[in-house]
């Protein structure tokens, strides 16, 4: 599933293409600090140095061990849960969509994920077997 990690630290990100729609919050550069994928807790190890930069409605993720990972987003931070829609530009998931969840507190903000294809998560809560992710991302002061 280690695949999976590099696409959902590539889609973790919430930009919306409008700042109107409470993007400006989300700009910045962020460090994942948990997550889980199938109902198992992520390692330390695949935690250490993610980083991802959001610019508008443009990520990038970056994983010590497994590349670079960028594309775009678009949220409905109208909606309850908030939702997010991200296509990779590049990597295993290139020019596929993933549906999330996401909300923001503070300098803290998670989200959930199902790999493309399969419905929108409800929840930030993932069980064994679900292809859903969910990841927490502090940001880095400047």
């Amino acid at each position: 599933m280690k695949f999976g990690l590099l696409l959902a630290l590539g889609i973790t990100l919430a930009v919306g293409t409008e700042k109107s729609q409470g993007v400006e919050e989300l700009q910045g550069t962020w460090m994942l600090v948990a997550g889980e994928v199938d109902g198992k807790a992520l390692a330390a190890d695949e935690l250490h140095g993610a980083k991802l930069t959001i610019d508008g409605d443009r990520y990038t993720v970056t994983l010590a061990d497994r590349g670079t990972v960028r594309g775009i987003e678009r949220l409905d931070p109208t909606s309850e849960p908030k939702t997010i829609d991200v296509t990779d530009d590049n990597g295993p998931n290139q020019g596929r969509t993933c549906l999330g969840i996401y909300e923001v507190n503070g300098d803290e903000f998670r989200v959930a994920f199902a790999m493309p294809g399969k419905p929108r998560p409800t929840s930030f809560q993932t069980v064994a077997d679900s292809g859903q992710w969910t990841h927490v991302w502090v940001r880095v002061k400047p």
